[in-house]
């Protein structure tokens, strides 16, 4: 056999091992991927779909807040939520007479009284976002989660989320937030700092871990 042949001989050998080994490490790559990737009836299981019921104050039959505002909003937020399959849905708006600015106690049980317990959450977008504290005095806000605590028998437990008409995109998943159990932080790059946040703000991977444990809590009790 000539050093050619020979060579020849052990090259088509190598070739053929190379492809038998590179079919069986696709073979396994492709059992590892079908093993990860959920299958549809798990990605609609993991799925955490929040549904809203959103309230728009009317003054002078003109909402204070846009359709497009409304929207843009929620846009922001399930772009957040959905690297944690959380996602919010809106059922309803629901055009409200009145209730423009939320200043007052009893503003805040006028609005609670609308909040039905209907499995949603509920968004008031309104003109004025005020929260009264006897140590800070009165103070001007982008949006609050409020829940009562009291033993008011028809808004017992109620609770629900306000956003001011002016507010920025990121306010609504910022209470969202809060709804669910996240507690504020003190970095400008996260979605829960109270100050003026940088350009990309964003949850951490244990923020959405709490989130989706926060959210199914909330859509429980909401159901009582």
């Amino acid at each position: 056999m000539t050093l050619k042949r020979e060579l020849g001989d052990r090259a088509r050998d190598w070739v053929r091992a190379t492809a038998r080994s590179g079919a069986a490490f696709a073979l396994a790559f492709m059992t590892l991927l079908l093993i990860l990737i959920p299958t549809r009836a798990e990605a609609r299981e993991r799925a955490i779909r929040v549904p809203l019921t959103i309230h728009v104050a009317t003054d002078d039959g003109r909402s204070v807040v846009s359709e497009s505002r409304i929207l843009a909003s929620v846009r922001r937020a399930n772009r957040e939520l959905a690297a944690f399959d959380v996602y919010l849905v809106v059922e309803k708006i629901v055009p409200m007479v009145g209730g423009t600015t939320i200043e007052t106690s009893e503003q805040r049980f006028a609005l609670a009284r609308r909040a039905q317990r209907d499995g949603t959450v509920h968004v008031f977008f309104v003109d004025r976002v005020e929260l009264t504290s006897a140590r800070k005095g009165d103070r001007r806000v982008s949006g609050m989660h409020w829940r009562y605590h009291g033993l008011a028998k028809d808004i017992r437990a109620r609770e629900y989320l306000a956003v001011a008409h002016n507010a920025p995109t990121t306010t609504l998943v910022h209470e969202v937030g809060h709804a669910f159990g996240l507690a504020h932080d003190s970095s400008e790059d996260n979605l829960m700092c109270s100050c003026r946040r940088g350009m990309d703000p964003a949850f951490t991977k244990g923020q959405g871990r709490r989130l989706r444990n926060g959210a199914r809590r909330y859509l429980q009790r909401s159901r009582r």
